[in-house]
């Protein structure tokens, strides 16, 4: 009988687990669980924004792997890799595999504004160049225009800009909070890449910046934009699970 994982889905900025509505049902057809995580601070729940961290998020998937039972395979996209980096440090002992999909996948003590302000180059116009702030700047947004295009421009137009209007605020902490992760734990699990090919968001180019300063097991690529969740779910969920099949280890 083939192992079943439970995969554990992690948003990115101004996202929330309805990024992940077209996957879950295809990992649970397949036989698997599917988890999609709303993050604290992100407009599902009270957690006020300057209370926000990779720690926090991390904190409150950990709490998820716990209530789950057998090996977990953590997906994070965009910014939801750190969380899968800090989650994969707390609970080293559940996590089969950590999939990074155009995801941040950066090295102990650094944060995704720390990374940017590093390896962003002037040509690089994707949504951390286009975000507006509060009056605290406590929280970020992005437009739902720029959204389309930065985002889901391979997607179908209705999708697209419906997808758009649902994006929140986005808590700067959670940006600006840094990785603390050791050999011994987060090192231990195997990691896989999935590259975005056309992604106007986090460019190609940083996408593999982020491959060669932390490194994975294996690189895959999608001909996709910043969100394949809507412009080539198929794909992506039969990726997820070729890569699962492939690359997680035994628990």
């Amino acid at each position: 009988m083939a192992q079943r994982y439970t995969f554990i889905l992690v948003h990115g900025a101004w996202q929330g687990a309805w990024a992940w509505d077209t996957i879950v049902p295809r990992l649970k057809a397949a036989g698997h669980d599917a988890i999609a995580v709303d993050l604290p601070g992100n407009g599902f729940d009270d957690t006020p924004p300057q209370e926000v961290s990779v720690a926090r998020y991390a904190d409150h998937v950990a709490k998820i792997i716990d209530g789950t039972e057998g090996p977990i395979v953590l997906v994070g996209h965009s910014m939801g890799g750190v969380t899968a980096s800090q989650t994969s440090e707390l609970r080293p002992e559940r996590v089969a595999l950590a999939i990074y999909l155009c995801a941040f996948m950066l090295p102990n003590d650094m944060s995704v504004l720390e990374f940017y302000a590093l390896h962003l180059e002037p040509w690089m116009k994707g949504a951390h160049k286009r975000v507006t702030h509060d009056a605290e700047g406590l929280r970020s947004m992005i437009d739902p225009v720029s959204a389309v295009d930065v985002f889901y421009q391979l997607a179908d137009r209705t999708v697209a800009e419906a997808a758009a209007k649902r994006l929140t605020p986005q808590p700067e902490a959670g940006r600006g909070s840094k990785l603390s992760l050791t050999p011994e734990r987060y090192g231990s699990i195997p990691r896989v890449y999935i590259e975005a090919l056309q992604d106007r968001s986090v460019h190609l180019p940083l996408q593999r910046k982020m491959q060669e300063i932390t490194g994975c097991n294996a690189v895959y690529a999608l001909d996709s934009d910043h969100a394949p969740q809507l412009s080539m779910p198929d794909l992506l969920a039969e990726t997820f699970l070729d890569v699962t099949r492939t690359h997680a280890r035994p628990l």
